[in-house]
């Protein structure tokens, strides 16, 4: 079950695990929302998507959304149980903590329930003891993609794996075709940040933090790429404004060539003021050969680690929502004259690809010769 289908990070890492999952043997199916972006890399990793409309759960839209959701929620989940049923689905799979229907699917049809949970639970206490509650009652496994988001569940069921970048896609060889596309020149220093545009990710200290690097690197530019979630427009043409009166900031909205934009950066910036739940575009960044400053809280501990509190070839990690000391190590870690293709093009990936553990988890809860039916 995919929330939504709009090209985020977190439908990226699906789609590494389901190729996994394809190369382990399984038959996946994913039931989206809506059309989706990313529906060829879907099908390359060997998936089937059924399109199936999901209210989607979130405190953005008031009293009347979560209206709308309880009404509309009896009919998905069974439609739901249609799909499981129809395509003999051995695994129920969630891919959002936020998505409150694969469990009951799941349960009617008493298939075992793989919960991933991606998302720190910071916006509501209510939502969160409500998810707790449910993934511990009505999940066999709960996949946390770092410590941070583990530790807000229970730990009976659950297990840690942490994302990783898909290497055909992201890698150092690809520099020097987005600054070309973009019409960026090539010998400047470019900082980087891609992220889906909400009020938590920091882009509006990473625009407050720019002036201060401009004012000591005025040849530095700055490109901000990703689309806003829903309900966030508003606030994506807010900041876009305040992108455009910066001398040297690009505003760049969704782009469909991530893979060459973060190659071809020489930092990368991950400015959120809450807690990041993992971080795929961190991981990303560092597969490019880029180092990244990110906030000390969340998942980016769990990836750059203790080493990036101070001097690190992957990066640092600060203090959240002060843009003085984000400045401050934009600076330190800025090459200090330019970068070329060739030279990009050089560089070696900051971090090894991880193994491929998805697997186990799901071939473990389907024993050879017993029936989907019975195996929860």
């Amino acid at each position: 079950m995919q929330p939504v289908g709009d090209g985020g990070g977190s439908e990226h890492a699906l789609i590494g695990m389901l190729r996994q999952l394809a190369a382990d043997g399984w038959s996946c199916h994913v039931a989206v929302p809506g059309p989706v972006r990313l529906a060829a890399e879907y099908a390359a990793a060997g998936a089937t998507v059924h399109v199936l409309p999901m209210p989607r759960l979130t405190t953005s839209g008031g009293p009347l959304r979560w209206v709308r959701f309880a009404a509309a929620w009896p009919l998905v989940v069974a439609r739901l149980v249609r799909l499981v049923r129809g395509v003999g689905a051995g695994v129920v799979h969630t891919n959002s903590l936020h998505s409150w229907y694969g469990w009951a699917a799941a349960w009617l049809t008493r298939r075992p329930h793989v919960w991933h949970a991606r998302e720190i639970v910071f916006q509501s206490r209510a939502a969160l003891g409500v998810e707790r509650f449910l993934a511990r009652r009505f999940a066999t496994t709960v996949i946390a993609v770092s410590g941070a988001v583990a530790a807000q569940l229970d730990p009976a069921n659950v297990v840690t794996i942490v994302d990783d970048a898909d290497p055909d896609r992201f890698g150092p060889d690809r520099a020097g075709r987005f600054r070309t596309a973009a019409g960026l020149p090539d010998g400047v220093p470019l900082i980087g940040s891609v992220a889906r545009i909400d009020t938590w990710k920091g882009f509006g200290v990473l625009l407050d933090a720019f002036p201060l690097v401009a004012a000591r690197r005025p040849e530095v530019l700055l490109v901000i790429a990703g689309s806003p979630v829903p309900g966030k427009e508003a606030y994506a043409d807010e900041l876009r404004r305040r992108a455009g009166g910066l001398t040297g900031v690009h505003w760049m909205g969704h782009r469909g060539d991530v893979p060459e934009l973060m190659a071809d950066l020489d930092l990368f910036v991950l400015a959120t003021t809450e807690p990041e739940p993992f971080g795929l575009v961190i991981v990303e960044a560092l597969a490019s050969g880029v180092p990244v400053v990110a906030g000390a809280a969340g998942g980016p501990l769990d990836i750059l680690g203790p080493a990036a509190r101070g001097e690190s070839p992957a990066g640092r990690l600060v203090t959240p929502g002060d843009p003085g000391v984000l400045a401050g190590a934009i600076c330190d870690l800025l090459p200090a004259g330019g970068s070329t293709a060739a030279g990009r093009r050089a560089r070696p990936p900051l971090r090894a690809p991880q193994p491929g553990r998805f697997a186990p988890v799901f071939d473990q809860l389907v024993e050879p010769g017993r029936s989907a039916a019975t195996s929860r």
